[in-house]
């Protein structure tokens, strides 16, 4: 009782020496009312530019909270950035930039979704995910040193695979496959296993890197300026920033980050999986605040450096197929990811407490939010003609059809022979929350379409399929003018 009593006012001292500061970035989904995704991001950004003209409220409260929106490689993503914000300030912060890109896709007949893949069209990409930027040092410093980076990096790192138990949430991609709790995870190209941290001198020479980027692999030559960082955190020898974590800022090796601000020295978690629920993206901030807490408590009080674990890539490889149902190796021993989560809850707990801060959301109970998700449902309109799709085919039209060419909408009258590709055209069910914002999609109905000069034709009962072929048939008819 008495070891616990001095822990406890160690704790309340170690508290009221820190400060801590938090980013997020969270990339959204634009779709359309049948919930298909739209490349609408630029004409969004247009739009909620004037929106923050003409509404003096809305642009008061983005100016203290968010930094901006920007645009990510698929047209149909878009993305908000927080301001460097205290950790009970940060969520307001996010609602701010969830509500500010609804109001501006609202007024262009758009929706917002929240899933960071669309179960469907994600095949893999797009991908959407959160990334959570901490800074935490004490409140005499002007800047996380290196050191703090380091022991910050290594703790989170060594609780990732947790972290990803806790917050993976994409069962569904692919055209509806369910292949893992975090398919973002199993199938993103740049999301890839950083390593434990070392600090080392770098030397002063010029640096020529591989990096992967978006995928590709491309080249970087830097000559790295003097800096009062002669030593640096390295998480990859490469100095990679596109990974599942990683340093930052200047103190680090990330390529692009030499020349910044020390003040910009953080560690970024890029694993997270969207949460759609307010109260859950609260907690899993409240559990990167409080892992990065402890870990500068381990260090600043303690004196101790996070140890490297001989197990984290298989615990990563099992939280993501798994999530909270995960089975992990730590320390030697199996231990179930529920109680893992709730033994980091227990923990840092204590630190949050001293700052204000506590779990508002069922993952204090070590409930995630996946657990909440309904399974998805297919539905196949044409069973019989399903085992066409990626043939090439002769269709005489029974109806009039509407396509939309360009943002024009065009009419195909009846009796047209088309020839083209049979192609699966879907229309979804989705669940809106109270807000407005599209949870998740919750059913798939797919329906036989023909593709022609990339435009695509939907069909239905009253259209004549008059003649199959492969897509050999196909060129070989072409060329001979026969089509």
């Amino acid at each position: 009782m008495t070891r616990l009593f001095f822990r406890r006012r160690s704790v309340e001292s170690f508290a009221e020496r820190i400060e801590v500061k938090v980013g997020v970035e969270e990339e959204l989904f634009l779709i359309d009312r049948d919930g298909s995704l739209t490349r609408a991001a630029d004409d969004v950004i247009v739009k909620a530019a004037e929106l923050l003209e003409s509404d003096s409220n809305l642009l008061e409260d983005c100016w203290r909270t968010v930094l901006g929106l920007d645009p990510e490689p698929n047209p149909a993503q878009i993305e908000y950035l927080t301001q460097p914000l205290p950790p009970d300030e940060v969520i307001e912060a996010c609602e701010i930039g969830r509500e500010l890109i609804k109001k501006a896709a609202e007024e262009l007949g758009l929706q917002v979704m929240l899933e960071s893949m669309h179960p469907f069209e994600s095949d893999p990409l797009p991908i959407n995910g959160t990334h959570i930027n901490v800074m935490v040092k004490l409140k005499d410093q002007p800047y996380m040193t290196p050191k703090q980076i380091l022991v910050v990096y290594n703790w989170l790192w060594h609780n990732l695979p947790i972290i990803i138990a806790a917050t993976a949430n994409t069962p569904y991609c692919c055209g509806g496959k369910n292949l893992a709790a975090s398919c973002r995870l199993l199938k993103s190209r740049v999301l890839k296993p950083n390593y434990y941290a070392a600090i080392k001198r770098l030397e002063k020479r010029p640096y020529l890197t591989k990096t992967q980027y978006y995928g590709r692999l491309r080249y970087r030559l830097r000559l790295r300026k003097d800096t009062e960082f002669e030593e640096r955190v390295v998480a990859h020898p490469d100095g990679r920033r596109l990974v599942d974590i990683t340093p930052r800022g200047p103190a680090s090796n990330v390529t692009g980050d030499e020349n910044d601000s020390p003040t910009r020295n953080r560690v970024e978690v890029r694993v997270i999986d969207n949460q759609k629920s307010m109260k859950y993206l609260h907690d899993v901030v409240m559990l990167i605040v409080g892992l990065s807490l402890e870990a500068l408590y381990i260090y600043e009080v303690e004196g101790k450096l996070p140890p490297n674990d001989p197990n984290h890539f298989d615990n990563r490889r099992e939280a993501i197929e798994k999530g909270i149902n995960a089975t992990f190796v730590i320390n030697g021993r199996e231990i179930d990811a529920e109680d893992a989560l709730l033994k980091i809850i227990s923990r840092v707990d204590k630190f949050l407490e001293h700052l204000g801060l506590r779990f508002v959301s069922p993952l204090k109970n070590g409930k995630v939010e996946l657990q909440e998700r309904p399974k998805l449902n297919v539905e196949y309109v044409h069973k019989d003609v399903i085992k066409y799709i990626g043939n090439y085919a002769e269709v005489i039209l029974g109806s009039n059809k509407t396509v939309e060419i360009k943002g024009k909408r065009y009419t195909i009258p009846k009796g047209t022979k088309v020839i083209g590709k049979l192609v699966p055209m879907a229309s979804y069910k989705y669940r809106v929350d109270n807000k407005g914002f599209v949870k998740d999609i919750i059913k798939g109905v797919v329906t036989l379409g023909i593709k022609r000069n990339g435009v695509e034709i939907p069909l239905d009962e009253s259209d004549r399929i008059v003649n199959v072929m492969s897509e050999l048939e196909y060129l070989m008819r072409s060329m001979r003018g026969l089509l």
